[in-house]
């Protein structure tokens, strides 16, 4: 039986072959022009999908190494502004320590003001610092509001919160980019940290109390300790000058238990003063019978203290590191013409001397976390370009072209492209109408 094929067929079938070879030869000649295996999600639907996701995950890598940058232009700011900070309370405590020269003459010392008023108008500038966007370091959360603001001379208020500004730089860590002012210039514990000494105001000798010691934070810290005590001195006829320990609070001795609220005692106190001594706020073996009692600090009295002259021991407050130079400054301008004066003079020299030792840790402190986040932002940063790495390996596993195979499918499917249109002309040629 003879089988009858349509002149139309034939075209189509030679058509449809020569397009179906032309097409897988522009697809792998645009796979050669573009080094890529998959062009279109058709090629490699599950390998397109994992490109896609590959793809993403790079980017967001990429962003995570973008705001790393960012958070080091950030810390590095901060960083320059806390040296110029821990720069300027270390030359103010020169100033403290030259005024204490008991040689310094009224002049001198309203020199020393005028400069340390120059650092006090400098320190106000570093506080209120900004980023090259104009956002204040210092302001916590509050970015756009300038943190601290001067009513008078010493008296500054915060107007930041004490948030930090989170920056993400990796999947699981969030960086803060900047500091609460309080934090820095605001909460500097006064004294030496843990306690604070001061004379009392109506003292008349030459007594001069340091800032003390901490022989033992958990006695001082222990739920029974009052924290808060008096040296009270006295003076016989005979100029034989003693001192009792008095808790402040209930008015009775720490030493006997004489209570004060009772009246005044009718001979000296119970320990004997010897000038520059280290005096112990707990139960000595000399003191008289009573129950054992310590308070884990002690201090130092040098001078003459004069009778009912007394010195106070009680918790360190915060102090914000403007009212501290302010009170600095303060104390340069009061007059010194008897003894008493000039002890009320060292005695303040004294509190602020340890004062800005408390404010300089504390810039050192916050220094010193800077570094940290600067050290942990290079080691992400150094993980990051690792991962993007392996992202750019696994995208080119996926993705990238096998040259050599592609190369020789090219010149296979042109070879079938040929004889394709070689078959095709000659198949034209198969008509009876060409004999007619």
């Amino acid at each position: 039986m003879a089988i009858r094929v349509a002149s139309s067929t034939v075209y189509d079938i030679g058509s449809r072959g020569m397009q179906s070879q032309q097409s897988l030869q522009a697809r792998l000649q645009n796979q050669l022009s573009t080094g890529r295996r998959i062009l279109t999600p058709s090629d490699d639907p599950i390998g397109a999908s994992r490109v896609l996701s590959v793809n993403q995950a790079q980017s967001i890598n990429t962003q995570y190494s973008v705001n790393s940058k960012a958070v080091d232009s950030a810390l590095g700011l901060t960083e320059s502004t806390l040296q110029q900070v821990t720069e300027l309370v270390q030359n103010v405590q020169q100033l403290a320590v030259q005024a204490g020269n008991p040689g310094l003459s009224a002049a001198d010392r309203q020199s020393i003001n005028v400069e340390l008023k120059s650092r006090y108008e400098e320190l106000m500038g570093l506080a209120n610092t900004t980023d090259g966007s104009g956002q204040y370091l210092f302001s916590g959360f509050r970015g756009s509001t300038k943190p601290f603001s001067e009513s008078s001379f010493g008296n500054v208020q915060y107007l930041g919160d004490e948030g930090q500004r989170l920056v993400q730089i990796s999947a699981s860590r969030n960086l803060p980019i900047s500091e609460s002012g309080t934090t820095v210039f605001g909460s500097v514990k006064n004294g030496n940290g843990t306690f604070q000494t001061a004379a009392a105001a109506g003292n008349t000798g030459s007594g001069m109390v340091d800032i003390g010691t901490v022989t033992n934070p958990l006695k001082w810290s222990a739920a029974g300790n009052v924290q808060d005590y008096k040296v009270a001195f006295n003076v016989d006829a005979a100029g034989v000058t003693t001192y009792d320990i008095v808790d402040a609070t209930s008015n009775k001795s720490m030493i006997d238990g004489f209570d004060y609220a009772t009246g005044t005692r009718p001979a000296g106190m119970p320990r004997a003063y010897n000038a520059g001594s280290e005096i112990e706020l707990k139960q000595l073996p000399t003191d008289p019978a009573g129950p054992a009692w310590d308070a884990g600090v002690s201090l130092g009295i040098k001078g003459v203290p004069a009778n009912g002259d007394s010195f106070s021991v009680q918790p360190s407050q915060s102090q914000d590191m403007f009212s501290m130079l302010a009170d600095f400054s303060n104390i340069l301008g009061a007059p010194q013409f008897d003894e008493n004066s000039k002890a009320t003079y060292q005695n303040g020299l004294g509190r602020v001397i340890g004062n800005l030792s408390n404010a300089l840790d504390s810039v050192l402190s916050t220094q010193s976390k800077i570094g940290a986040r600067m050290n942990e932002t290079e080691s992400v940063r150094n993980t990051n370009e690792d991962l993007d790495l392996q992202y750019s390996q696994t995208l080119s596993g996926l993705q990238d072209l096998d040259y050599s195979k592609a190369i020789s499918d090219f010149a296979f499917t042109q070879t079938l492209l040929d004889a394709a249109r070689a078959t095709y002309s000659k198949v034209q040629g198969m008509s009876l109408f060409k004999y007619l």
